[in-house]
């Protein structure tokens, strides 16, 4: 195993930096911002009509190919293929069974399941979608509610990291190509993936992920500086923003920089049980019977209208813009996430059988955040519905940040479980940026492996992710951050255009035609040469 603390192996091998990678997408990020900070309301205006433009025109597409790609891996798991191992049949799981299951959830959710538990459920038993075709308020109306905020979050979500990182994971790790989102179309390009489609490829995913973790940054600090002012009286400002993101990118860089065993396992396991114990709270002193029986109709109301909730496309816009601004941005925003969140878990699950990564990877967290939600939504329903609480009063007068603070004020042990909540908020920050830091460190090193990256590389990529934010909310304030939020999906249309072939790919995977073809006609010589950088074990 290598040894993560060892500064010695760190620095006993030239750092070289994948040019075709590194640099395309450093100077594209810095010229955004660049024309963010000059013409702000250009930027906003821009982005605003792109983000427009990809969810109405190509919205259908990125319903389809999130369907798609959780289908396939369900199938997949039941194959011949999903015995196989990844890294090859000597390999051995890295990380005991609780600490991978903790990294997968960590890793995946971040800020998104702490910010949306109470407001997104509760609006849609309020205002249900129009599809649904129910009446606000009622209890059809909050079974609803709790299944299509968790269907957003949870099964499907996790069901197009675990694709890409199946496409990655197999042809990276079994076959020792570069740890890049490119090499899951090594099956179609072969040695174009060393060229500019390869890097193309590479320089879309990480500008994705970075847009989308400004974005996630973006939504977590006003929920943080909520949290403070609901507990300490500390109104939100300028000054709070900056020493949370502070705080944040120190935390998350230097725990990227102590390893992946040394860091982000043990803050995940942490967070995990911190998690644990607020779902436990909020069901014990909660309506228990009334939250188990809630998830019980969701769980059914998720298998009886998984498809339809996939593919509600609103082709007569009768929910007059519904469909775009809810599942279509969710599934754009996690596709955006996905190669290399995709990435990190396939590296987790290292040693793994392909079924087991599959199913754990998608089930796992996926059972775990229909039970957070359940918790977190059907309290406040519960409130609003039996006690008229109006929590959603609340919610629609100060935003979707207050949410899970209204909820608590009407729970016992507030000045408890509050502080555990931005805990646990500040720690997903946390291993979100960490998983990724990680990622992005090894693709845009030349000869990229899935092993740990060097600390001088992790730091500035994490330091990077941090000024960015930063920039995003003190040099454009809220207008740069939702224009973040709309780039992030705009970057997400080349992502799910690139899935299209990964799917061709990964089909050619699972049928063995890949195995057939590379054991008939290996990588070159040239090829074999491009990836012997590795840190001493």
């Amino acid at each position: 195993m290598t040894n993560d603390t060892s500064s010695k192996d760190d620095s006993s091998k030239k750092i070289v930096i994948q040019k075709g990678t590194f640099w395309p997408t450093a100077i594209i990020l810095v010229a955004v911002l660049v024309v963010g900070i000059v013409t702000p309301k250009f930027f906003n205006e821009s982005a605003s009509y792109l983000f427009t433009v990809v969810t109405e025109q190509w919205g259908q597409l990125f319903l389809i190919m999130a369907l798609l790609m959780f289908v396939l891996c369900i199938v997949i798991a039941f194959t011949p293929f999903g015995k196989k191992k990844l890294g090859g049949e000597d390999a051995k799981p890295e990380h005991p069974v609780f600490s991978w299951c903790a990294m997968a959830i960590c890793s995946g959710i971040a800020t998104a399941m702490v910010f949306f538990a109470v407001g997104e459920p509760l609006t849609y038993f309020h205002t249900p979608p129009a599809f649904t075709g129910l009446t606000g308020g009622t209890p059809e109306a909050a079974v609803r509610g709790v299944m299509i905020a968790a269907f957003h979050w949870s099964f499907i979500y996790y069901g197009m990291f675990a694709f890409w990182g199946l496409a990655v994971g197999y042809m990276s790790m079994n076959y020792k190509l570069p740890y890049r989102p490119s090499s899951a179309l090594y099956p179609i390009l072969r040695h174009n993936i060393y060229r500019w489609p390869g890097k193309a490829i590479d320089v879309l995913s990480v500008l994705a992920l970075i847009g989308g973790i400004v974005s996630s940054l973006g939504f977590g600090t006003t929920q943080f500086a909520s949290g403070l002012d609901f507990l300490f009286d500390m109104t939100p400002s300028n000054t709070i923003f900056l020493v949370t993101i502070l705080l944040v990118t120190i935390s998350y860089t230097f725990s990227s920089a102590r390893g992946l065993n040394n860091g982000m396992r043990v803050i995940s396991n942490m967070n995990a049980y911190i998690y644990i114990a607020i779902t436990v709270f909020l069901i014990v002193f909660g309506p228990t019977v009334f939250l188990a029986d809630l998830f019980t109709e969701s769980l059914g109301s998720m298998i009886m209208n998984f498809v339809p909730t996939s593919l509600n496309a609103d082709p007569f816009n009768v929910g007059q813009g519904w469909s775009e601004n809810n599942t279509v941005f969710f599934m754009a925003w996690i596709l955006a996430y996905a190669p290399l969140i995709g990435m990190f878990l396939a590296k987790i699950s290292k040693g793994r059988t392909i079924r087991a990564y599959l199913l754990v990877n998608i089930f796992v967290p996926g059972l775990f955040v229909f039970i957070w939600f359940t918790a977190f939504g059907g309290n406040a329903i519960y409130q609003d519905f039996f006690n008229a609480a109006g929590i959603i009063d609340v919610i629609r007068e100060k935003g979707f940040p207050i949410a899970n603070f209204a909820l608590l004020q009407h729970m016992p042990l507030q000045y408890i479980i509050i502080p555990l909540i931005i805990a646990c908020l500040f720690f997903s920050f946390i291993t979100l940026a960490d998983a990724m830091t990680g990622t992005i460190s090894s693709m845009t090193l030349e000869n990229a492996v899935p092993d740990e990256a060097p600390r001088p590389i992790k730091l500035f990529w994490g330091l990077l992710m941090g000024a960015t934010t930063l920039i995003c909310l003190f040099a454009l304030g809220e207008v740069g951050t939702l224009a973040m939020q709309c780039t992030t999906i705009i970057y997400a249309l080349p992502i799910v255009l690139i899935s299209i072939p990964v799917v061709v790919s990964v089909l050619r995977m699972v049928s063995g035609r890949v195995d057939r073809e590379l054991a008939l006609n290996p990588p070159s010589e040239e090829e074999m040469r491009k990836k012997t950088w590795r840190i001493p074990r």
